[in-house]
């Protein structure tokens, strides 16, 4: 039969176009924008932590420099703990003689190579993928990258300018080689090899990549040739190091725990076991997700060479530092490889599903677990941050006797710093009390009050006391070090100061450390009364002196303190 039927009647029949919705329309985009939000967070951390650099750059400072300060050049070609740091070593000099050697914009330089970081992946990620799945990998790769796991790399600038920017520099790597630009993967991969010893692997996993991709054998064999050249001239040139610890050890189950839990330390806040059964369960996931077509691995390619990478430093790390315990694969500045693991896993899993609906439950589930379980790590560094503040000022003061564990050769640093204009000894320096008193300081201390009973306390009537408790008062070597708390009423002191008795600031220190005992004396007051506090051991009497919102209240110290062991 014939349809007759009106042209008209036809169109009016066809069913009219329904507009997405908001959700369809602006959820793709507002998912890729919470990729900003794990950057911003640690952007915070960064900016809360002390402006004192940490362990391994004041090594690095004395190796590169001269007695007055000056670069030798040649240093910058030297070895860390067997490790090639050229380019984190030409950093440390930048913010030594350019930045008054802060650690709180090197730590910005290195949230910046994070940012590159989720950049790179962004610019790898495969074509087919839609526009949600493309923004749940981007802000699945943003938490990976400055997850709290790795809080160390950013808050210790001095960590994150070599491991993160070496990560940068791996993924722009791979990337270059995925794109055929081969030259500029090399150079890249070389510098990627002056960063960090870990960056080895870099080269096994180019020369993946271009196999998969089915490139000629020549560009196969190049990144091997010269992935060989550079390990056999690193044999050579290191000489005898100082590895800071224990030697490798020969037990294949010990090295076995430290790489596997280091590729998956993220799933785990404290516990080695959970680190390695999840590092297993990574690679299975992998495994199972291995049978591509040729064309699936040729656009896959970046990525199982971003896998490949992640187990090549595995495995130098499970040789090297398995000796240093159990818990040896869960530190902290190893985050940027666990993430680059995990990164290839969602990649893959998404982009090549075996199993389709579990792709969203992957990518939200590793984005939420990873971010809260690291919250222990996370904790344990920020706790760390008052131990940093008080060598400032044992440092500006001239003495950091007690900190020989995180400051090493006092005799040579400190007039490396001081012709630097280096922090502690840069205008950054304060003790942190809102009038500006700092070391060096004299003022007059007429108005200010003491307490009655025995120095200690003053009673008040309406029972909230002012109390200026001196626990510890030792000195260690050239340093007088006072550990105790202190409070107004319900306030806790807001800077801490030492004073001789001319009314010069000769020390000061940190307050608003957590003491437990103390709080729970003083029912109702917030947490924060214990301070710490460093002055020079020098004959005469010395006044500590507390800052709290009613105004400055001192007592004196006895002139008999203990001397440590």
């Amino acid at each position: 039969m014939t349809d007759t039927a009106p042209e008209t009647a036809r169109q009016a029949a066809a069913p009219t176009p329904v507009a997405p919705g908001p959700l369809r329309r602006f959820g793709p985009l507002l998912l890729g924008l919470s990729a900003v939000v794990p950057p911003l967070m640690m952007l915070r951390e960064v900016l809360r932590y002390p402006q004192m650099h940490f362990y391994d750059y004041w090594w690095v400072l004395l190796d590169i420099t001269d007695a007055d300060g000056a670069l030798r050049p040649e240093a910058l070609l030297g070895f860390r703990n067997e490790h090639p740091f050229v380019l984190p070593s030409l950093l440390f000099w930048l913010s030594a003689r350019f930045g008054h050697g802060l650690n709180q914009p090197l730590g910005l330089a290195v949230l910046a190579m994070g940012a590159g970081c989720v950049l790179l992946v962004r610019a790898m990620l495969p074509g087919h993928l839609d526009a949600w799945q493309r923004a749940g990998l981007v802000a699945a790769t943003s938490t990976l990258v400055f997850n709290p796991h790795g809080i160390h790399n950013y808050v210790r600038s001095m960590s994150g300018a070599s491991w993160i920017l070496a990560m940068l520099l791996v993924l722009g790597a791979l990337l270059a080689m995925h794109r055929e630009h081969r030259v500029i993967a090399v150079v890249l991969g070389l510098l990627a090899s002056i960063s960090y010893g870990t960056s080895f692997a870099v080269w096994p996993a180019l020369a993946l990549v271009a196999w998969l991709r089915g490139d000629r054998r020549k560009w196969i064999a190049t990144p091997l040739v010269v992935g060989f050249v550079v390990v056999a001239a690193w044999l050579v040139l290191r000489g005898p190091q100082g590895g800071g610890g224990s030697s490798p050890t020969d037990d294949p189950a010990q090295a076995m725990l430290a790489g596997l839990s280091m590729l998956g330390m993220v799933w785990t806040g404290t516990e080695p076991s959970v680190a390695l059964l999840a590092g297993v369960a990574g690679i299975g996931v992998l495994v199972l997700h291995a049978r591509q077509s040729t064309a699936e691995r040729r656009i896959a390619a970046p990525w199982w060479g971003l896998a490949l990478y992640a187990l090549g430093c595995a495995v130098m790390i499970s040789g090297s530092r398995a000796a240093f315990g159990e818990s040896a694969g869960l530190q902290s500045r190893y985050n940027s490889m666990t993430a680059a693991l995990w990164i290839a896993v969602l990649v893959i899993v998404v982009a090549w599903a075996r199993w389709p609906r579990f792709r969203a439950v992957a990518v939200g589930g590793t984005v939420l677990a990873t971010v809260a379980l690291g919250a222990p790590m996370a904790q344990s560094v920020r706790a760390d941050a008052p131990n940093q503040q008080l060598l400032a000022v044992a440092a500006r003061i001239g003495h950091p006797d007690a900190f020989t564990d995180r400051f090493p050769s006092p005799e040579q640093l400190l007039p490396r710093l001081r012709a630097l204009g280096h922090y502690p000894f840069s205008p950054e320096f304060s003790l942190g009390c809102p009038d500006g008193l700092t070391v060096g300081d004299r003022v007059s201390t007429a108005g200010w009050r003491t307490p009655s009973v025995d120095s200690l306390r003053e009673s008040r009537p309406d029972g909230r006391d002012v109390v200026l408790n001196v626990e510890t008062d030792q000195v260690q070597g050239g340093a007088r070090m006072l550990k105790g708390w202190a409070i107004s009423g319900i306030e806790r002191a807001r800077c801490v100061a030492v004073l001789d008795r001319t009314g010069t600031v000769v020390g000061g220190g940190v307050v608003d450390i957590p003491r437990s005992d103390a709080e729970a004396a003083t029912p109702g007051i917030e947490s924060g009364l214990g301070f710490q506090a460093a002055a020079p051991a020098q004959p005469g009497p010395l006044r500590v002196a507390f800052q709290f919102p009613d105004g400055w209240w001192i007592r004196p110290l006895t002139e008999k303190p203990q001397v440590a062991p």
